[in-house]
């Protein structure tokens, strides 16, 4: 890879591998044997989810199996690692108002979401068992192309504005950006938790050397909660866009106010939290520089900007 930013990746190997084959797990643990493991491979997507009963399937035994793999491969091979991993802030649903940095119900809305209330427990029982260290980040809504060094190198992550893998907030970026309505699904007054791509890593990385306690540790990884129509009427605003509201065709509480705790977490970024709208203008002005939006609002622009990335 060479020296990028000041950082020798030289160094570092890239292994090719299914998680889920506990043969391949055990492996590498036995060859590498790692004081530190931080897993966040997951499938992803709820609406992918949604989808049938063979991708329902697919996701929680994939889920499931990635993260069992881990920690009983660490287990049998001796080792007594610090265990770091991503799960969602969508484990409790809509059972709780207030979300405190603590162990919850599993009343997720999600094939997707109960799969990772399942690895949840499962990391409580290996820190309860095995005596481990897990730490488990409930990653909230992640926004934002860059960190910092990825802007120095002129690179970025992947923008998603599909159904399956897209969020509302790159859909409303890119409506905003195509001269479309930011198309709002009911009253749009549910407030949801969002969390840059920058404090996303950077607290990932703070994790590695902060002290943590013995057992299972949750941290909602999350800096802000927002109304979505509070979002759309922003981004509207820096994008020139307008904000239309649609008949919501899910049946929900759609004045529901998520309340996250977050001191922990917040201890561990130990930084000042990314400034979303700071952040949206630098989104913006990066895919200007980076690709021409047209007038139709598919999945091809993204997929099309994903290559050009891949490429880059």
């Amino acid at each position: 890879y060479g020296d990028y930013g000041g950082i020798d990746y030289s160094r570092y190997i890239e292994i090719n591998g299914d998680l889920t084959d506990r043969d391949f797990v055990n492996e590498i643990l036995a060859i590498h044997r790692p004081d530190v493991i931080i897993h966040l491979a997951s499938q992803p997507s709820m609406p992918y989810s949604q989808i049938n009963g063979e991708r329902a399937l697919y996701t929680q035994v994939t889920n499931i199996s990635m993260l069992i793999n881990l920690l009983w491969g660490a287990k049998e091979n001796g080792l007594f690692p610090k265990f770091i991993t991503t799960t969602t802030t969508g484990i409790p649903g809509q059972h709780y108002a207030v979300i405190e940095e603590a162990q919850t119900l599993n009343c997720a809305g999600s094939w997707y979401h109960v799969s990772r209330g399942f690895d949840s427990a499962n990391l409580r029982l290996a820190g309860l068992q095995f005596g481990f260290t897990c730490v488990e980040f409930r990653t909230s809504i992640v926004y934002g192309l860059q960190t910092e060094l990825l802007r120095k190198l002129g690179i970025a992550t992947r923008f998603d504005t599909d159904y399956y893998f897209g969020t509302a907030f790159n859909r409303f970026i890119k409506m905003g950006m195509e001269g479309k309505p930011l198309t709002v699904y009911g009253k749009g007054l549910q407030t949801k938790p969002f969390i840059s791509l920058e404090d996303t890593v950077h607290s990932l990385v703070n994790s590695i050397d902060y002290i943590f306690p013995a057992g299972h540790t949750i941290l909602n990884q999350t800096t802000s909660s927002i109304a979505i129509v509070d979002l759309a009427n922003m981004i509207a605003t820096m994008t020139s866009g307008q904000v239309k509201h649609i008949d919501n065709p899910r049946k929900e509480n759609e004045e529901f106010m998520m309340e996250f705790k977050n001191e922990k977490f917040l201890d561990v970024l130990a930084k000042e939290p990314t400034d979303m709208k700071s952040e949206v203008k630098k989104m913006v002005d990066y895919l200007k520089r980076s690709y021409s939006f047209t007038t139709t609002c598919d999945t091809t622009n993204s997929q099309e900007l994903n290559a050009k990335q891949d490429k880059s």
